[in-house]
């Protein structure tokens, strides 16, 4: 080692003589920021990458997939119940699923019809305005009448390279109608099939630039196939079509829920007949033991059950037969049978369970016949969750999420046109003490005959083999296939598969 005349010191071996220097500060200050410039320039082109090819954000405008997903909405709080649900963002009343309570969710005064000013964020300051009569609005009243932004979710726009679309598949796709303006006069024309011989109605140009659209929607018929909706329900080649378990249990919709006290019944919920009888706030019981000549004592659900799910701001125009009630039961010991009957139109299916009594049989009659018989009973003193079902043409029982049995009684024909469904739901017991909580109703989701020339809803329609058939959940305020017809498979983008935004709403979609 020696030094040279700069100062530095130098190695010298045999074979080589190398120079070791001090770190230049200037060159390793620009060899760092050359690094960082390449690291962020990666990383950007592989998020554009990543959000091109694999996976994007978008975020829900409409309430055409309400309540499974949102759009702008009001979320609402029913001051009767407590009962939460979402509503339409333009909806001036909401009408509480639960109890038929209305709400104002209107963003106008009522004293004088002013629009409310907010303070900024509202769920901040938690206060509200009327500019012009200097009314204060409570947020009590205040809270339901704010609206929301919609769901973001992400898509996964390279899932159906390695797979076929599949029905009941939440998809999004390039809505296949454009806006468009002239580039002469600057009309705007909303809603346009584009072709080649578009000429501007006000001056006649051919010159106009388009607007594409995203959609997003749930798709129900795949290409080649002959549809049909019939009743609320989709029938694929002539043969009803039954959801997978996930989509389901996502396509229930809630009705009532006994969790909630209802302080003024605007119509009754529960009808009874016989003093055997006992309503609290969240429960009922029952006491028909060892009482001469009690029988069979039921309780009926005293709602009508129809197509309404609050979000829409209407009474259900459609009263639907597919329905579902999910039930906590506890019985006492000395209890011989409970019963379930859920009724559709002109068909009556009752689930009779034996409380342990293993010589007799749970037992599933439609109209009084024995149609399926299962050695199950239930144990005294314990809770069972009980959930009894009628969709698509099968009666399920599960007891504790274990199923008991499912009857089958499609015939395979498409049954004639309804203009609605009558139906009704019982339970109660035969010499039985039990107690009845956490009651749940759902109906399933009704796809509604917007009218006698929507597509596929007064007749079949066929499919071609690139073609797409899709429907919104909120079946009966959606633009969707049946309005537009199809969609083709190059306007398919890809997956919906999560909702991450906001925190209240992370889920995958189902």
């Amino acid at each position: 080692m020696m030094m040279n005349k700069k100062g530095w010191f130098v190695f010298k071996n045999k074979e080589n003589t190398k120079k070791t220097d001090l770190p230049d500060k200037k060159k390793k200050r620009k060899h760092k920021l050359r690094e960082n410039i390449e690291s962020i320039a990666i990383a950007v082109a592989l998020a554009f990458a990543i959000r091109y090819f694999v996976v994007e954000a978008f975020k829900i405008p409409t309430g055409s997939m309400a309540p499974t997903l949102l759009g702008v909405h009001k979320d609402v709080s029913c001051p009767n119940c407590n009962w939460s649900f979402y509503a339409d963002r333009q909806s001036e009343t909401a009408t509480c699923p639960n109890c038929q309570f209305e709400i104002n969710t209107s963003l106008y005064c009522t004293a004088c019809n002013g629009k409310i000013r907010y303070n900024w964020p509202p769920w901040l300051w938690r206060k509200g305005t009327c500019p012009a009569c200097q009314t204060k609005i409570a947020w009590k009243d205040l809270s339901n009448r704010v609206t929301h932004g919609g769901n973001r979710i992400l898509v996964n726009k390279f899932w159906y390279t390695f797979t076929k679309p599949k029905r009941w598949d939440v998809m999004v796709f390039v809505y296949p109608f454009y806006d468009i303006k002239c580039k002469n006069c600057s009309v705007l024309i909303p809603d346009v099939k584009w072709r080649d011989s578009l000429s501007c109605p006000r001056c006649g140009s051919t010159k106009f630039s388009k607007k594409k659209k995203n959609y997003i929607k749930r798709l129900i018929g795949l290409p080649g196939e002959k549809l049909q909706i019939v009743n609320g329900d989709i029938y694929i080649n002539d043969k009803i079509q039954r959801k997978p378990e996930k989509a389901q249990n996502a396509l229930w919709m809630p009705v009532y829920n006994g969790n909630y006290t209802i302080h003024e019944e605007v119509v009754p919920t529960w009808i009874i007949d016989n003093e055997f009888w006992n309503v609290t706030e969240k429960s009922l019981s029952l006491n028909n033991l060892n009482k001469d000549n009690s029988g069979t004592s039921l309780v009926t659900f005293g709602q009508q059950i129809s197509d309404q799910n609050g979000y829409n701001n209407r009474s259900g125009e459609n009263e639907v037969g597919d329905i579902k009630i999910s039930l906590n039961v506890t019985p006492a010991k000395g209890s011989h049978r409970l019963e379930f009957v859920l009724e559709k139109n002109e068909e009556v299916f009752s689930a009779s369970i034996p409380i342990e009594d293993i010589a007799n049989k749970c037992t599933l009659s439609r109209s009084n016949n024995v149609v399926v018989e299962k050695d199950f009973h239930l144990t005294v003193n314990q809770t069972h969750k009980i959930e009894f079902s009628n969709v698509d043409h099968i009666v399920s029982l599960k007891v504790n999420d274990v199923n008991v049995f499912s009857f089958d009684y499609y015939n395979g024909s498409i049954p004639a046109f309804r203009p609605f469904d009558s139906s009704k739901v019982r339970f109660g017991g035969t010499n039985a003490k039990v107690k009845y909580d956490n009651i749940q109703i759902y109906h399933d989701i009704y796809y509604t005959r917007l009218s006698d020339d929507t597509y596929g809803t007064s007749q079949p329609i066929q499919l071609k083999e690139k073609d797409y058939f899709v429907l919104g959940d909120n079946s009966r305020n959606s633009n969707d296939s049946r309005v537009w017809k199809f969609v083709p498979e190059k306007n398919v983008i890809g997956k919906a598969f999560f909702v991450f935004w906001p925190l209240e709403n992370i889920n995958f979609i189902k």
